[in-house]
């Protein structure tokens, strides 16, 4: 990925009244980021998004898209992001073509074809004659990602686009952001309270809570920084119990598995050293995950 910073917050700062809903805030967002926004309720990831979005103003600190302080000056800058958040809103009586139509004469734009690409691009161009109120709610988060992109914005954000989605809706999702980001070039904030979805698309992320940043940076190295949780299954208990006695390893029994907390650079070596003393593994799991990690720095 790019280290050029698409966007840039330093020292943001929203109050209402005497909340301090965002706390000195900082962050950076490279081109072509899957960028996880994370938090629990009311840390605030929504206030921070309304304020780049422009829709309320911070009390102090700066913005800055490609380099440029957007605070106070005319909102032309919205013409390179695009953004979705909670559920998308549409007229329910009209097709999904009806409804980017109208969407598309109100933004002035004027590449005709757009319409046509957009719904193709997310996999609604065989329904786009479909009433809107009879999609299901996946059709409509994917139609409410191609409004998003109706403008050829090179930033897009997205509140919760899993949320009220089965099962093969998060993976259709999960499939679809994977493509925007990685064909048309498009750099992806996400905030999201399914971790497991930002586990897996996401490169890079930030932890907030309580208006504050916990932690930023790359998720894989944030997920490998810590002892991990290795789980080991084998056909003589016993002996491995035995075994990592002797090797002064702590470690707890849950039911057949053996959790043994391990650096992730030591785990290859200790697997090793286990199957040189002729004890047979069935299964070795690493057991951390992103829930873990965020439950950690939340807690």
């Amino acid at each position: 990925m790019s280290e050029k910073k698409l966007l840039s917050i330093e020292n943001l700062h929203k109050s209402f009244g005497d909340f301090k809903a965002v706390n000195s805030i900082s962050l950076n967002v490279h081109k072509g980021d899957i960028y996880g926004f994370l938090g629990p309720n009311g840390a605030g990831k929504s206030t921070t998004i309304r304020m780049i979005l422009g829709l309320i103003q911070p009390d102090n600190g700066s913005i800055q898209i490609n380099g440029e302080n957007i605070l106070g000056k005319k909102r032309n800058y919205l013409n390179s992001i695009g953004a979705l958040i909670e559920r998308p809103d549409f007229y329910k009586n009209l097709s999904a073509y009806e409804n980017l139509k109208i969407l598309f004469k109100l933004s002035s734009l004027s590449n005709k074809h757009k319409i046509k690409e957009v719904l193709e691009e997310v996999g609604l161009y065989e329904k786009k004659d479909q009433k809107v109120g009879g999609y299901s709610q996946g059709m409509k988060q994917r139609l409410g990602i191609a409004q998003t992109l109706l403008h050829e914005p090179s930033l897009i954000i997205l509140d919760e686009p899993s949320n009220g989605l089965d099962p093969q809706g998060q993976v259709d999702m999960r499939n679809l952001i994977l493509k925007i980001n990685q064909s048309m070039g498009i750099t992806i904030i996400i905030s999201s309270h399914i971790l497991s979805e930002i586990e897996k698309i996401a490169n890079r992320m930030i932890v907030i809570n309580k208006g504050k940043k916990i932690v930023e940076g790359n998720v894989t190295q944030m997920m490998n920084n810590d002892v991990m949780k290795v789980s080991f299954k084998s056909d003589n208990q016993e002996e491995l119990t035995s075994f990592l006695n002797e090797e002064k390893l702590d470690f707890k029994i849950n039911n057949d598995n053996i959790i043994v907390p391990v650096n992730e650079d030591d785990i290859s070596q200790l697997i090793n050293r286990i199957t040189s003393n002729k004890i047979n593994l069935k299964e070795v799991k690493q057991l951390r995950t992103l829930e873990e990690l965020f439950l950690d720095l939340t807690k």
